[in-house]
């Protein structure tokens, strides 16, 4: 998938679907020119529709409200990986143009999910989104743009005239151009006053954990990615904490545990001596030396790049949001969401390179190299198979590691998500995260946007709800009468199994035996 790369919203289906080659769409007034001949003008922008909610801002916004200011409006959805990836190209818009230019972000969500203003506001929170948001859930301000795919951002000169569209990934100097042009050409008209902010990230009461997503668990220790405070703590099984590595501001740094720096890790892996870290928003894989609390980069150069088929230097390369890892020495495999593939690191040969997935997000099965995955995002190893969790397709995936080849155990399509359980030809999920190895025979799944822990038993080709109500919640005790919030991560040890309540942020344990959840406290 090129750099443009960006999902085209199904109108039949409600979903989305991959688009293949052309990503640019029309952009008018590429060099600020006017849009109707003859006058001095672009088309009037739409306006807001009056019925639509607001987030990080006091009030509602109208276009008076942004007269005298570009405006970029970024359509965005929080499951789309697209959409993340453009996040730090408009931070440096507006770092460089400061008042002179609003962005303000219209979520048109794909997932039923992600309709609920709580589920957005965490997503706004998560994504560290400084500018307004509104939730556009009947999509009614896509269609007054005539957007047709996240993300797309359209450009609105400061007398409210529609300057044009692009879309997905990649535009960050066309639009840096585009901007500066426009203050140039009506410089005379510029208002730089802020807009009425109130940040979502203020409302939220600070806790020890935030937003954490995944968890590993060795003979000894336990680790967690601390997502939102960009660190990892490690520790033994009783809760007490021995190490945290990484500081509570998002960095790029190697060093000891003090003065190492994360960007919104996620994955985890212990290895013999260590603990492997995706790093997902540095785009890099990060070692943890336990003996000598060393933190180093051990693949990735800190950009987000694409690649195609082939073996690299580990070190001399951009991965692509690395959000999930498995480790069985020497290998070491990743979810690269942002590149729809799994990869693989021979730590031994320091190598590295794409081991499953064409790169075109889907659903198809077959060979390694001619399977498609969708954002893969949680992975386990059991026996000769490797599973995937593979969350746009609300999918399943095994990949046989003898004979090479990828197959769907539980879901159908990009737009074809649910909560059903039972037969895998049957079962929906929705937005599944993250996966673990339990026996021989079963893998246990966070069904994230489900608020559901599921079992899925390979041999009774069979899923089954163990834990969570279906409802966005904070529960413990009994199970199946206990809400979670979009759990993200689990891990297992022997009779040991945790879980991310993401949302909630705490971990929790569950007692598969007895049917119950209860909180796993850290402590100091």
């Amino acid at each position: 998938m090129d750099k443009t790369a960006g999902k085209a919203r199904s109108q039949k289906q409600g979903g989305m679907t991959p688009l293949r080659n052309i990503w640019l769409l029309v952009i008018v007034g590429l060099l600020v020119c006017p849009v109707v001949k003859g006058d001095n003008r672009n088309m009037p922008a739409p306006e807001f529709d009056a019925s639509l909610s607001w987030l990080n801002v006091e009030r509602s916004l109208t276009l008076t409200d942004l007269r005298g200011k570009v405006v970029i409006l970024d359509f965005w959805t929080s499951s789309c990986i697209n959409c993340s990836h453009i996040i730090p190209d408009l931070r440096k818009l507006e770092r460089k143009y400061g008042q002179n230019l609003a962005i303000i972000g219209v979520h048109s969500p794909k997932f039923d999910h992600e309709k609920n203003i709580e589920a957005l506001r965490n997503s706004v929170v998560r994504y560290g989104l400084r500018h307004p948001v509104v939730s556009d859930v009947n999509f009614l301000t896509w269609k007054q743009y005539g957007v047709r795919a996240w993300p797309t951002l359209v450009v609105i000169d400061p007398e409210g005239g529609v300057v044009g569209s692009v879309v997905g990934e990649g535009h960050h100097i066309l639009l840096d151009n585009i901007v500066g042009n426009l203050l140039k050409r009506f410089r005379p008209k510029l208002d730089a006053r802020t807009l009425p902010m109130a940040l979502e990230e203020e409302k939220f009461s600070r806790s020890l954990l935030a937003a954490p997503e995944k968890i590993a668990i060795s003979a000894k220790l336990v680790a967690i990615s601390d997502t939102l405070h960009h660190r990892i703590i490690v520790a033994n099984h009783r809760g007490k904490i021995q190490r945290i590595f990484g500081g509570m501001e998002a960095g790029f740094a190697d060093g000891d545990d003090g003065e190492s720096r994360f960007s919104s890790p996620r994955g985890l892996a212990f290895s013999e001596n260590g603990l492997f870290v995706a790093d997902t928003n540095n785009h890099a894989i990060r070692f943890i030396d336990l003996a000598t609390r060393q933190v180093r980069t051990v693949a990735g150069n800190g950009r987000n790049q694409h690649h195609g088929y082939g073996v690299y230097e580990p070190l001399t390369i951009g991965l692509r949001s690395p959000w999930a890892l498995a480790y069985r020495a020497p290998m070491l495999y990743v979810a690269m969401a942002g590149a729809h593939q799994i990869w693989r690191f021979d730590v031994d040969a320091n190598k590295i390179g794409p081991f499953a997935g064409s790169g075109h997000e889907g659903i198809t099965d077959g060979a390694l190299r001619q399977a498609s995955f969708s954002q893969p995002s949680g992975l386990t190893l059991s026996g000769d198979s490797l599973y995937v969790a593979d969350p746009e397709a609300s999918a399943v995936r095994r990949i046989d590691l003898i004979n090479g080849r990828v197959k769907a155990l539980v879901g159908t399509g990009l737009f074809d998500f649910g909560d059903r359980d039972g037969p895998f030809a049957t079962a929906q999920l929705q937005r599944a995260l993250g996966i673990a190895a339990l026996g021989t025979s079963k893998v246990l799944l966070v069904d994230t946007y489900n608020h559901k822990l599921k079992v899925l038993d390979t041999q009774q080709q069979a899923v089954t709800t163990v834990a969570g109500t279906g409802r966005p919640g904070k529960g413990a005790g009994t199970a199946l009468e206990s809400a979670l919030n979009e759990p993200g991560g689990l891990a297992v040890y022997r009779k040991k199994i945790l879980i991310s309540d993401t949302n909630n942020h705490r971990i929790l344990q569950f007692d598969r035996n007895a049917g119950r959840l209860t909180e796993w406290r850290l402590r100091p």
